[in-house]
């Protein structure tokens, strides 16, 4: 049965490397709805984080695929438990002045920030989990969503093991 899972790659910071991977998965049929990216604290590293769905038989053959891309060090299955992970979503609203007040309400109580407000529309930032971010938006709904953008899952292990 296939479930979401979050990929963790560590490479060498190369041209392409992101590409690469991604076309790995395009030739055997696997959909990565999500993928964060960035440099590490090594110099020269990147990091890259990817959400598949994929049943347990496929991840083990994508991990083994990816190791044999050359600039790949690392690649970790993260599992469900003792991982923080965290997107962001920036949000457009429809704002009027009699509305704006309560939108601002609801942010504070999800922990966002409201980062531009116009006569019409406010953005808001919000930084959590994906259940966190879904919730919000479904309230938003009810304002009425003009625009709507997110990042991919950013995930880490906790404790000392990578």
């Amino acid at each position: 049965m296939n479930k979401e899972h979050q990929v963790l790659i560590i490479a060498k910071n190369t041209s392409g490397i992101g590409t690469r991977i991604l076309a790995l998965f395009n030739r055997r049929g696997f959909n990565v709805s999500k993928m964060t990216s960035g440099v590490t604290n090594k110099p020269g590293y990147a990091r890259l984080t990817l959400t598949v769905d994929a049943d347990d038989t496929s991840l083990d053959q994508i991990q083994k695929q990816i190791y044999k891309i050359i600039d790949v060090v690392k690649v970790k299955v993260l599992p469900e438990s003792d991982v923080v992970c965290r997107e962001l979503m920036l949000i457009k609203v429809k704002a009027t002045a009699t509305t704006r007040s309560q939108i601002v309400q609801i942010a504070d109580v999800f922990r966002g920030n409201v980062l531009d407000i116009s006569p019409n529309s406010m953005i808001i930032e919000v930084i959590g989990s994906v259940e966190k971010l879904r919730g919000f938006a479904d309230i938003m709904e009810t304002y009425g969503i003009l625009e709507m953008a997110k990042t991919g899952i950013t995930a880490m292990s906790r404790g000392e093991k990578i």
